[in-house]
C-alpha cells in the first residue's frame, strides 16, 4: 500500500507540473511576447509546439513505455519537462524558446503513458475509473495552478525566473521518480515492463492500429472529444486571456480569474462523471449533452454582444463543464473496441484531441494576424473564433450517429418471453 501510493504521488506531481506547463501560455503569454516581440502568430506557435510534439510522440511513447517498463521512461518523460521549462527560461531568442514547450510535450508524453500504465498495474478494474478522475483532477489542479495563481505570481516575479525555479523543481521530481518508483510485487518486473517475445509484440501493434483506424466509432467519439475538449484547451492554454481582456475589457486578473473558475467544473466534472454515468447507466447521454453544451457556449461567444463580464464567465465556465465528459468518452472508447485495440485506440483518440488544441491556437493567432496585424479589435477576435465554433459544432453533430456502449450485462435485463429464443450480444433475437 505504501509503495502504490508513492508511486502515484510521484507521477501524479509529474501529472501536475505538465499540466501547469500546458496552460501557463495563457497567462504567460504578454510577457513572453514582450520580451521576445511577437505578434499572435508567433503566440499561437509558442503555444501549439507543445501539442505537436506531444501528438506525435503519442504512439512512439506507447512504445518506449510498453518496452521499457515505467520508471526509466517517466523519470526521463519528467527530466525532459524540466529541461524544457529551463529552455524557454534561459531562451535568449524566439526560435530556441519554441523548443521549450517542444521538450516539455516530449516528455508529457512519456508521464502521460507512464501514468495511465501506472494506474492499470496499482489498482484493480473495480477502482480504475476512480482512480482516472483522482488523476484527471490532479491535472485540473496543475491548469488552475497556471491561470490565477500564476497572474499572482508575475506581480513579484518576472517569468523567466518562474518558468528556471519550475524546471530546477521538475529535474528533483524525476530524479525522485528514477529512485523511489515501484511496480507490485510478483506483478511485474521492477521496472513494470511487460514481457512478450520479440518481433511478435510489434506485429501485434501493427495489427491493433489497424483494426482502431477502421472503427468508425471510434472515429466519431474522437470528434465529439476534439469539439469539446480540444476546443477549449486550446482557450484556456492560450487564448481566453486575450479574449476576455481585449474582447470583454477585462483586466489581466479578472481574465484570469475567469479561466480558472472555467477549469474547476472541469476538474471537479471529471472526478463525478463517470460514477453519475454509470448510476444512470449511458455513456452517450453525457457525450451528447456536453457536446449540445459546448457548442451553445461557443455560440454565446461568437453571436452574443459582449457588453457584460457575466456572459464571458458562464461561456467559458459551460466549455469548462462540457469537457469534463471526456472520461465517459474514454469510457465509450473502452467499450467500443476489441480488448487487444483498447491502448491504442484510446491514444488515438489523444492524439486527435491535442492536435486540434494545436491546430486552433495556430489557426487562432493566424486569423488575428491576417486580419488586424498588431492591434487586435473586438470584432477580429469574434471572426476567429467561427474557427472553435464550427469544431465545436462537427463533434455534436457525430454525437447523434455514437452508439451507446455502456455494458449491457450491467443493464436490467427484461423479463424473458417463455419459450423465446434468448437474446443475442447485437441485441437480435
Amino acid at each position: 500500500m505504501a509503495w502504490r501510493t508513492l508511486s502515484y504521488c510521484l507521477l501524479a506531481a509529474a501529472f501536475f507540473i505538465g499540466f501547469f506547463n500546458r496552460f501557463a501560455p495563457a497567462s504567460f503569454a504578454l510577457p513572453i511576447g514582450r520580451s521576445f516581440g511577437l505578434g499572435p502568430a508567433e503566440i499561437g506557435g509558442l503555444g501549439a509546439a507543445h501539442f505537436w510534439v506531444y501528438t506525435l510522440m503519442q504512439i512512439p511513447a506507447g512504445l518506449i513505455v510498453d518496452r521499457m517498463g515505467i520508471r526509466v521512461p517517466a523519470a526521463a518523460g519528467t527530466m525532459l519537462t524540466g529541461a524544457g521549462a529551463l529552455t524557454l527560461g534561459l531562451a535568449p531568442s524566439y526560435p530556441i524558446a519554441l523548443a521549450g514547450p517542444g521538450l516539455v510535450g516530449f516528455g508529457m508524453s512519456l508521464v502521460f503513458v507512464a501514468m495511465m500504465k501506472n494506474n492499470a498495474i496499482w489498482f484493480d478494474q473495480r477502482r480504475f475509473g476512480q482512480i482516472t478522475g483522482c488523476t484527471l483532477l490532479v491535472a485540473a489542479l496543475g491548469s488552475i495552478t497556471a491561470e490565477a495563481p500564476a497572474h499572482l505570481l508575475l506581480k513579484t516575479l518576472d517569468w523567466r525566473p518562474i518558468f528556471i525555479g519550475l524546471g530546477a523543481l521538475t529535474l528533483a521530481v524525476g530524479v525522485l521518480i528514477s529512485r523511489l518508483w515501484r511496480s507490485p510485487p510478483g506483478a511485474q518486473d521492477i521496472h513494470g515492463a511487460t514481457q512478450a517475445p520479440p518481433g511478435g509484440d510489434d506485429l501485434a501493434r501493427m495489427t491493433a492500429w489497424h483494426d482502431a483506424v477502421r472503427s468508425p466509432q471510434l472515429w466519431l467519439i474522437l470528434l465529439a472529444i476534439s469539439g469539446t475538449n480540444g476546443t477549449f484547451y486550446a482557450f484556456a492554454g492560450l487564448w481566453g486571456t486575450r479574449l476576455l481582456g481585449d474582447g470583454f475589457g477585462m483586466s489581466g486578473d479578472a481574465a484570469s480569474w475567469v479561466l480558472t473558475a472555467a477549469l474547476v467544473p472541469y476538474g471537479l466534472g471529471s472526478l463525478l462523471v463517470g460514477h453519475f454515468s454509470d448510476g444512470l447507466q449511458t455513456r452517450k447521454a453525457f457525450v451528447l449533452s456536453a457536446s449540445l453544451l459546448g457548442s451553445l457556449a461557443w455560440a454565446g461567444l461568437l453571436f452574443a454582444p459582449w457588453s457584460s463580464a457575466a456572459l464571458g464567465l458562464a461561456c467559458f465556465l459551460a466549455l469548462g463543464l462540457s469537457s469534463a465528459q471526456v472520461v465517459v468518452s474514454f469510457a465509450a472508447v473502452k467499450e467500443s473496441v476489441p480488448e487487444h485495440v483498447v491502448g491504442v485506440s484510446l491514444a488515438l483518440v489523444n492524439m486527435g484531441v491535442f492536435l486540434t488544441t494545436a491546430v486552433i491556437e495556430m489557426g487562432y493567432g493566424w486569423a488575428l494576424s491576417w486580419s488586424a496585424g498588431s492591434a487586435v479589435a473586438p470584432a477580429d477576435l469574434r471572426a476567429a473564433l467561427w474557427l472553435p465554433a464550427l469544431v465545436s459544432l462537427a463533434g455534436f453533430v457525430a454525437t447523434f450517429w455514437i452508439r451507446e456502449t455502456f455494458p449491457r450485462a450491467k443493464r436490467r435485463a427484461p423479463a424473458r418471453i417463455p419459450g423465446a429464443a434468448p437474446e443475442r450480444p447485437d441485441g437480435r433475437r
